[in-house]
C-alpha cells in the first residue's frame, strides 16, 4: 500500500473496525471521539452518571474515571500509562492511555484504551463466594437443635467473616440451639485478631441465645489459646463423640441397643 493510499484511508472507519474500547481526549483530557465498541461501553456506564445518550460523554473529562494518584500520571506521565480501575462498585476495566501526535510530531491529545472485564470479575467473585460457603459447612447432627460447624485448613480474616455470616444467619434460620465448632481439622496457629473475630461470634450467638461449644482442640492450638490469655468463656470437649453425648444427656436422651 502507497503513502498515497494511506492517506485516503478513513480513519474512524479503521478504529471502529478495531474491536477495542478506543477515547479520545484532547490535551485538557477531555473526550472528544470514540468508536462503536466504546459507545456500547458508555451506554452501559452512562446511567451511573446520569447520562443515558453515550454521545453526551463528549467533552467530559476522563480524570472522572480515575483517582487522585492516576490523575497525576495522566498530567505528567510517564506514558503509556496502564492501570486497573473499579467504577461504582461496578464495573472493572484494564486501561491503557497514551500520547498520540500528528504528522508534525505535535502533541494532539490522548488515546485511552479501555478493556471492560466486569464480567471476568464477576466471574471470579462468584466462584471465590462459592468456595468461601463451602470453606464453611455447616452440618446437621442428631440432634435437630445442635449444629456442627467443622473447621480445617487455615483461619483467615475474610474466611471468619464469612463463617460469621453464615453461622449467625443459619442458627437463626434453623431455631439453632447449639453450635459446635469442630477444630480437628486446623492445624495452623491463631492469631489474635483472629481471635477477637472468633469471639465476636461466640459473643454474637449467645445474644441469640445460642450456647457455643468447642471440640477437637489440638494441644498446640489449646496451650496457644491460654498462653495468649484468649477467653472465649465456652464449653469445650476432646471430641465430637463426647459432645454429643453431654448434649444428649442434657436433654434426657438415651442411647440404647437394638
Amino acid at each position: 500500500m502507497s503513502s498515497t493510499q494511506l492517506n485516503d484511508l478513513d480513519y474512524k472507519q479503521l478504529l471502529n473496525s478495531i474491536g477495542e474500547n478506543l477515547i479520545l481526549a484532547n490535551n485538557e483530557l477531555n473526550i472528544i471521539w470514540f468508536n462503536s465498541s466504546a459507545r456500547k461501553l458508555l451506554q452501559k456506564v452512562g446511567p451511573y452518571v446520569g447520562i443515558n445518550n453515550p454521545q453526551d460523554f463528549i467533552g467530559i473529562s476522563i480524570k472522572q474515571f480515575h483517582g487522585s494518584s492516576q490523575n497525576e500520571i495522566l498530567q505528567n506521565g510517564p506514558f503509556p500509562h496502564k492501570a486497573s480501575i473499579q467504577l461504582f462498585n461496578r464495573f472493572a476495566a484494564e486501561i491503557n492511555v497514551d500520547i498520540f501526535y500528528s504528522t508534525d510530531e505535535k502533541k494532539q491529545g490522548y488515546i485511552l484504551t479501555w478493556k471492560d472485564v466486569t464480567d471476568y470479575q464477576d466471574e471470579v467473585e462468584a466462584k471465590n463466594k462459592l468456595i468461601e460457603e463451602m470453606s464453611v459447612p455447616i452440618i446437621e447432627t442428631s440432634i435437630d437443635t445442635a449444629l456442627l460447624v467443622p473447621l480445617s485448613g487455615t483461619l483467615t480474616e475474610q474466611r471468619l467473616y464469612t463463617m460469621r455470616e453464615k453461622v449467625l444467619s443459619e442458627s437463626s434460620a434453623r431455631s439453632a440451639e447449639t453450635i459446635i465448632f469442630d477444630f480437628t481439622g486446623i492445624h495452623t496457629s491463631l492469631e489474635e485478631n483472629m481471635s477477637h473475630s472468633l469471639n465476636a461470634i461466640v459473643s454474637a450467638l449467645k445474644l441469640m441465645g445460642v450456647e457455643t461449644i468447642f471440640v477437637g482442640l489440638r494441644p498446640s492450638l489449646a496451650q496457644q489459646i491460654v498462653l495468649g490469655e484468649m477467653d472465649f468463656k465456652v464449653k469445650t470437649f476432646q471430641s465430637f463423640k463426647k459432645c454429643i453425648l453431654h448434649i444428649w444427656r442434657e436433654k434426657g436422651y438415651t442411647l440404647k441397643k437394638v
